[in-house]
This record gives structure tokens, sequence and C-alpha cells, in this order.
């Protein structure tokens, strides 16, 4: 079983104009969807569609929170949440005829100091049953900065191996505890190095760097060029199949998603890359965030290149 841990869970919005947005006005919606948002969760219905055992957990309250559980229910989602008093966040994205989208995020509404420690209760539970257990996103306030260190710490604890994608003192502190992977961009290792990390060089060398921190596997993710990762047999670029994209929203979190299903499986590194890369190719495919075609993503994992880099 895959565990996905979403603090910051959040019940998406997505607004369809018919005309260009105008600030200082009344903007009719034509159309409006709801999801389950946060990254954790789109990591799951990532792992969903790849047909692995899941539980999501996370912090979710409120009317909102009730909505999201039941939005994850009808995606097939199992889920154990930690129920909070504090309402549950709504993110919301106008889009325009044009293609271009405007988002209005939400911060987190505060949890308490019991929320936090049913929190780690919870994880440590799960871990125990759980082979693979993923830690994605923001935390909501109330949550302290080590929070990602102490919860890894568990989930390692109880024999689980881990995947980390966040950002900022998260990401900073979380290192400390060792997951077995993590998944930033350029920008956050270079935030992680304090150091500039630009050329393809800087790239490679940020990546061994980390991972003679004892990160088993440092994937940096390149936008459309794909993601370049070190780990113990080397480092290595995944380069993507060529495609017409449709929506790329949410490649990153299938990827994390795909990454614990390949790792759940038994699969080695570099094909643990080659299977998340064709997984994160085929949600380009489609409009949905986090959601793919299994046979898509199944017939491009033979198109991935993979190459050594160092």
């Amino acid at each position: 079983m895959i565990t996905t841990v979403t603090l910051n869970a959040s019940v998406d919005k997505a607004y369809s104009i018919s005309s260009t947005l105008e600030v200082g006005t009344v903007m009719r919606v034509t159309t409006c969807s709801d999801s389950a948002g946060g990254k954790g969760l789109n990591a799951s219905r990532a792992i969903r569609t790849c047909g692995e055992e899941l539980v999501a957990t996370g912090f979710v309250g409120g009317n909102n929170g009730r909505l999201l559980c039941e939005l994850l229910e009808a995606d097939g989602i199992s889920q154990e949440f930690v129920h909070v008093a504090s309402e549950t966040r709504c993110c919301i994205n106008v889009l325009e005829p044009s293609g271009r989208s405007t988002e209005f995020l939400e911060p987190g509404r505060p949890v308490g100091e019991s929320d936090v420690e049913l929190m780690v209760a919870k994880v440590r539970e799960l871990a125990e049953r759980s082979s693979v257990v993923t830690f994605s996103g923001s935390a909501p306030a109330g949550v302290p900065s080590e929070f990602y260190a102490v919860l890894i710490e568990q989930a390692k604890a109880a024999g689980a191996r881990v995947i980390l994608d966040t950002s900022g003192d998260l990401l900073r502190l979380g290192i400390g505890a060792r997951p077995t992977m993590i998944k930033p961009n350029k920008d956050e290792i270079a935030q992680l190095l304090g150091r500039t990390v630009s050329s393809p060089e800087e790239v490679v060398g940020a990546a061994q760097e980390m991972h003679e921190l004892g990160i088993d596997q440092v994937v940096v993710s390149l936008g459309g060029k794909g993601a370049l990762m070190a780990c113990d047999d080397g480092v290595f670029q995944g380069t993507p199949p060529r495609i017409e994209v449709v929506n790329p929203v949410g490649s990153g979190d299938t990827m994390v998603g795909a990454f614990a299903v390949a790792m759940a499986r038994g699969l080695e590194p570099v094909e643990q890359l080659r299977y998340a890369m064709a997984c994160a190719t085929a949600n380009c495919l489609t409009p949905l965030t986090g959601r793919f075609e299994r046979d898509v993503a199944e017939s491009l994992v033979q198109q991935v290149k993979i190459q050594r880099v160092a």
C-alpha cells in the first residue's frame, strides 16, 4: 500500500469565463468544476490510475472538508484524514477563452497542537501498513516548519520509503530526516545549496551534492525537458517523447505518484524514472489535472529516453 500525506488540502474550483478577465468589474462564470486539490491528492489520483492500493491522509475540516472527502470518494480514493475545527481552504483557477489562467490560492487555516499530534500518530499508523509514503505541498498555519522531518522519521521508523515534494523551510528542514527521494526544481535546489543553479552541468553537480548528503534519489524536475536523477547508480537524464500538450498542470504531482508506484513495485531507480516520466507525459495529454489513461502511459514507457550524464 501507498500512503499520501497532504497537509494543506483544498477544494479546487475551476471557473471558465467567456471573455477576458477584467479587474474591478463583475465577471460571470459560464462553468464551474470542483475537485479535491493539493499536490498530494493529485499524486493520489495518479496512484489510483496506475492501479495501486492507497490511502490519502492530511487535515480536513468544516463543510469544505466534507465536500473534499466526497470528491475523493467519487474518485475511488480511500481516505483516513485528521478532522480539524478549521475550514478546509478553497483555491480558484479562472480560465479565459485564450487559455490564460489566473489562480487565487487561499492559505491553509490554522490547526491546533492537538491536531498536529494526531497527524503524527496517523502517519505512524499508516506507515506501518505502507511500503511508500509521500509528503507533498505546503502546510497550514499552526504546523511547525520542521514537521515534515518529524513525519518522515515516523514513516522511516515503520520501514516505509519516503518521497518529499515541497519547498522553502519545509524542504530545507525535511531533508534533515533523509527521505528516500526529493523532487525539487532548479530554483528549489539552488535555494537548498545557497548558490545559482542554471546550466546543465550545475544541475548535475547540485543533484550529486544533495545525493551525497544522504538522499537516495534526488530528482530535479526540468519542465518540458524532463527530469534529472542522481542515485547510487549515477546521474541520469529522462527526456519525454514529443507530444502535443493539452494541459501540463499536475504533471509534477503525477510524477511523484508514479515514482511511488514504481518504488512499491520494486523497480530499479532508472526504471522508476522511466515509468514516472511516461505517466507525467500522459497527464499532459488530458485536460484534467492528475488524470490520465493508464494504457496511454504504458504505451509511452519505451519512448522515454534515459541517458547517463555522470
